[in-house]
């Protein structure tokens, strides 16, 4: 990881380089884009405001006509980097601007919550909008043969009855693409300019307790009214306390000194199997404050 970190501080066309072909691979596997987006993420970190833009630009524009030859159009993979990039500049500006992670953080809580509402203004009921795109996919389908189109039906109803929650998934999704792009960044930073500096730093991410308050009033809210918009909101805090999760939980690895396997169960299992534990232990935090309770365990002989 500290090659490729420098690799990308060669230059402009170096981060280019890094940048393009990752974004382009994200419809391959989706992870990957979390590379790009540290790259931008890196130079905005270093080199400031401009730079960073003009990265982003020189990317998007090299990932587009890269998107055009393999898929045929590049508006989709345009899309897609406007959306991630340009809070994860934002964001990265401001980490800059700070040096603070978890003030960073917040205000990636604010974006993602005006994000909810600009998912509404946009498109209106999620639900109607939502099954007119699957209408659409819906007409495609019947020219299945017959097996095929009972299974990809199936589906479709699936899809059909998580549109009202739709804002909230796509907005924290992105979210999560953001933050670990900016993480990861951050980690390349210290990694080539100041070794050791990101442990403690992502150890004591915290978002603070109003906005833990703000968390479970609106999760009471929708369990009592059903409201739609509320849910939507809930799931974007939910998906940032859930990094404050995992930040308690390597804080607690690394303060017991317990082995790294067991933040490879964490990620295997606790992450994708058990998240509302994770976002719970988040939350909890901001009251509990796990990290300054539990004590060092002493070094062996």
């Amino acid at each position: 990881m500290k090659s490729i970190a420098a690799f990308v501080m060669r230059g402009r066309f170096a981060a280019v380089l890094i940048a393009a072909p990752t974004a382009v691979l994200f419809w391959l596997f989706p992870p990957i884009l979390v590379v790009s987006s540290a790259v931008v993420a890196l130079v905005t970190l270093r080199r400031g405001a401009a730079e960073g833009a003009l990265l982003a630009a020189l990317s998007g524009l090299g990932s587009g006509v890269l998107a055009e030859l393999v898929l045929g159009a590049p508006w989709p993979m345009l899309w897609v980097l406007l959306t991630c990039w340009t809070p994860l500049w934002v964001l990265a500006l401001l980490l800059r601007a700070t040096a603070s992670l978890s003030a960073t953080v917040r205000i990636a809580a604010l974006l993602g919550l005006l994000g909810v509402g600009g998912f509404y203004l946009a498109l209106g009921d999620p639900a109607i909008w939502w099954s007119v795109v699957l209408d659409g996919v819906r007409q495609g389908v019947m020219a299945l043969p017959s097996g095929e189109r009972a299974t990809l039906e199936q589906l479709l109803e699936l899809l059909r009855s998580w549109a009202p929650l739709l804002p909230g998934q796509v907005v924290g999704a992105t979210l999560l693409f953001v933050l670990a792009g900016l993480l990861l960044g951050r980690w390349w930073q210290a990694l080539l300019f100041n070794p050791g500096g990101f442990r403690p730093e992502f150890h004591q991410l915290r978002l603070g307790r109003p906005l833990a308050l703000l968390a479970l009033a609106l999760f009471g809210a929708a369990l009592l009214s059903g409201w739609p918009v509320l849910s939507n909101l809930v799931l974007v805090l939910g998906t940032l306390y859930s990094v404050q999760g995992i930040a308690v939980a390597h804080a607690l690895t690394f303060t017991l000194r317990l082995s790294p396997t067991w933040l490879l169960l964490f990620y295997l299992l606790a992450v994708p199997l058990l998240s509302q534990l994770v976002m719970a232990l988040g939350i909890a935090d901001a009251w509990a404050d796990f990290r300054t309770r539990v004590r060092p365990r002493p070094s062996k002989p």
